[in-house]
């Protein structure tokens, strides 16, 4: 019982000077910081496996990026439903889908033969060419959620490497769209969007 006090002090303080550093850069960087601050509840018995960071962007949907549809056509398999994460930059990030069944796609659970669900190329690298696949030949109905998590950094897990991501989403009877966003943060999450499938 001590042990487990110690333990939940010491998130508690590690939570803390996380929060007081986010506080610190947002400030450096010119802008207020915010009053509300939510702070999720950590789980003792099992460590956060990537959540500690969750930003939801505001991709760039504005233009298609033809080449990266077409790169992203020619990785993996396809289906009714693909989803295609391209990067270029020394780091290992991961996609994710949660599916309408309440099950994640990423690379810890990679088939579900429920769905017909697969995670087909799996990069864990990164740098020129660096690109991951998830794909459905005949998705159920439902809501895809997507989304990137930064993993690890190439060759340091001190200093993260930064870059833009492009998600790919095809799907069928619909025109490809493209998201951009950047990945900056160890173990940062980020929400890219959701995807109907009727």
């Amino acid at each position: 019982m001590k042990k487990l006090k110690t333990v939940l002090a010491s998130v508690y303080i590690v939570l803390i000077l996380l929060l007081l550093l986010f506080m610190l850069r947002k400030c450096h960087n010119g802008t207020e910081p915010e009053t509300t601050v939510r702070v999720d509840t950590v789980v003792v018995e099992r460590p956060p496996i990537h959540d500690t960071v969750v930003v939801t962007p505001q991709p760039d949907t504005t233009a298609v990026d033809t080449s990266a549809v077409r790169e992203a056509e020619q990785t993996g398999q396809s289906g009714n439903l693909k989803v295609t994460l391209l990067w270029d930059f020394s780091a290992d990030i991961d996609l994710h889908v949660m599916q309408p069944n309440g099950k994640e796609i990423y690379y810890k659970y990679h088939t579900d033969r429920a769905t017909g669900g697969k995670l087909d190329v799996d990069n864990r690298k990164g740098g020129p060419g660096a690109a991951e696949n998830i794909f459905w030949a005949e998705p159920p109905h439902g809501k895809y959620k997507i989304a990137l998590v930064y993993y690890r950094a190439n060759k340091s897990l001190t200093i993260p490497k930064t870059g833009t991501c492009t998600v790919i989403v095809m799907q069928e009877g619909k025109e490809p769209k493209t998201y951009k966003v950047e990945m900056s943060t160890l173990k940062e999450r980020k929400e890219i969007t959701t995807v109907v499938v009727e």
